[in-house]
């Protein structure tokens, strides 16, 4: 009986040691799991669902997920879908949007007036180049959380970008109608295929595998109520979170400490001097000029505000690093700063460090009032 129990262990942990070392199949229970919540459909659930597909770390926000703080665990509240005036009449313009977690997973296409399509581009994933359509006027918004300005240079980031001769020939030709002749980026930096033994490497010596193995096991609703007594007892006796979040003044939301930590770039109360402003505005000067060379009419930045800075400016002093970057750029700006500190309503989750559907509307609508004047404009000088 021994034998066979001691056989059987080693079976169990070997598969689920397998499954740990699969990144694939990782990436895909994370994204099941933690996304579950969204799911409204009662079909009948798969064996894979009711195995793997048991974790509310984000049903209640990312932030309750890293720490399991009861007193913060909070139903997050859906997000609308939007249906543009514009459906059935066709307006011979394109949005796109760079952007970061503040828009991935939102419901995009029909949010802003005044355009036939809206491209979403996550910047914290790889992706490009990016090809406008030339028979289409092309606009764009640079979307940054205020935290994400920190170290911004898009020489530095995930993007494939056509090189200056590749930005000369697509100049140089009228329209691309779709004609499947496509520039090939030229990325010297940038290895296309990854040898059978490098990825045997990544597999066997996965750096995440502690954290895999985590998820595999205990990344379940089956343990939530220990974990939470656990931080309970940690933050009532001892003070103590989790390293990643950090609790508000007024005790009233939970925020994401590297918007806290002084020692953290990210920070809000990070001291920001007149240089370190100047060199954020040039790497956005240099990222608008790119993207006006490849096509786009016009390129707009837009900060969301950290929810410390909205909520909690006064722990500290504040850098004002949005407020900073707004007044030195030259790019044009679709700001919500001041609407967003003089509104009386909770525009944030109050255990996520990101905003809830009101705010994300007020963003919406300060979106479609900035574009509709300026699309008007460009539409007016094109006609003189």
């Amino acid at each position: 009986m021994k034998k066979i129990t001691g056989i059987l262990v080693l079976v169990f942990s070997t598969i689920v040691l397998l499954m740990a070392m699969n990144q694939s199949f990782i990436n895909r229970i994370k994204q099941d799991r933690y996304f579950d919540h969204l799911n409204t459909d009662d079909t009948p659930r798969s064996l894979y669902q009711r195995v793997f597909v048991r974790s509310d770390r984000w049903a209640y926000g990312d932030l309750y997920g890293l720490c399991y703080l009861p007193q913060y665990r909070f139903k997050l509240e859906p997000f609308k879908k939007y249906n543009s005036i514009n459906r059935g009449n066709p307006q011979n313009r394109i949005l796109y949007i760079i952007g970061d977690s503040f828009l991935a997973d939102k419901t995009l296409t029909s949010a802003f007036d005044g355009f036939d399509n809206v491209v979403f581009l996550d910047r914290r994933f790889p992706f490009g180049p990016i090809l406008v359509d030339s028979t289409k006027q092309n606009f764009l918004i640079m979307e940054f959380a205020e935290r994400n300005l920190n170290g911004y240079d898009i020489n530095k980031t995930d993007e494939i970008r056509w090189t200056e001769n590749d930005i000369k020939t697509i100049g140089s030709r009228s329209v691309l109608r779709g004609s499947g002749a496509l520039l090939t980026p030229r990325s010297p930096n940038r290895a296309t295929r990854t040898s059978l033994i490098n990825r045997l490497g990544k597999i066997i010596f996965n750096k995440d595998l502690s954290r895999n193995l985590e998820l595999l096991l205990f990344d379940d609703k089956l343990f939530t109520p220990i974990k939470e007594l656990k931080a309970l007892l940690n933050y009532n006796l001892f003070g103590r979170v989790t390293k990643e979040v950090a609790v508000s003044t007024d005790k009233k939301r939970l925020l994401l400490n590297i918007t806290v930590d002084t020692s953290d770039i990210h920070s809000a109360f990070r001291y920001k001097s007149i240089q370190q402003i100047d060199t954020i505005t040039a790497n956005l000067k240099v990222a608008k000029n790119y993207y006006e060379a490849i096509g786009f009419k016009k390129v707009f930045l837009s900060i969301i505000p950290n929810p410390v800075s909205i909520y909690d400016e006064n722990r500290m002093p504040y850098n004002h690093l949005l407020e900073r970057v707004e007044h030195e750029t030259n790019m044009p700006i679709i700001s919500i700063y001041k609407t967003y500190k003089l509104d009386r309503h909770n525009l944030y989750f109050l255990s996520d460090a990101h905003w809830n559907p009101l705010g994300f509307d007020i963003w919406v609508a300060q979106v479609n009032k900035t574009l509709k004047s300026a699309t008007k404009k460009f539409t007016n000088s094109v006609n003189q």
